[in-house]
């Protein structure tokens, strides 16, 4: 399957609300997207630009978010259970009333600007 054809796929598959469960959305451009409730277990978004998107009440549990673009995203109530955020950028994203984060990668995440992770 080309490029063109597989990004128009996963588009569709966004626009409808349909789960991405375990799709590799890899170093794609989602600047914006509403990805509000949707499905995105174990998705790899590695390097992707997520900026400004929505990602509110999402299950992300074991997904890949490294080397990702979350500047001003918004995960609010989102389960991050098991989610990888190595060198992810997180400056003014929105983690508030998530699910799944360790104190210690609550701390990782504010050291990088995240709001949302006061303590409860």
């Amino acid at each position: 399957m080309n490029a063109d054809r597989k990004l128009r796929l996963i588009l569709n598959k966004i626009y409808r609300r349909e789960s991405l469960l375990r799709s590799d959305l890899r170093n794609l451009y989602f600047t914006c997207m509403n990805f509000s409730g949707l499905d995105l277990r174990e998705t790899n978004f590695e390097g992707a630009r997520l900026s400004r998107g929505i990602l509110d009440s999402s299950d992300l549990s074991n997904a890949n978010l490294a080397n990702a673009d979350l500047t001003n995203a918004s995960l609010r109530q989102a389960n991050l259970s098991g989610t990888k955020f190595h060198n992810a950028i997180v400056n003014g994203a929105n983690f508030t009333g998530v699910k799944g984060l360790s104190a210690e990668v609550k701390n990782y995440l504010k050291s990088k600007g995240a709001t949302g992770l006061e303590r409860e």
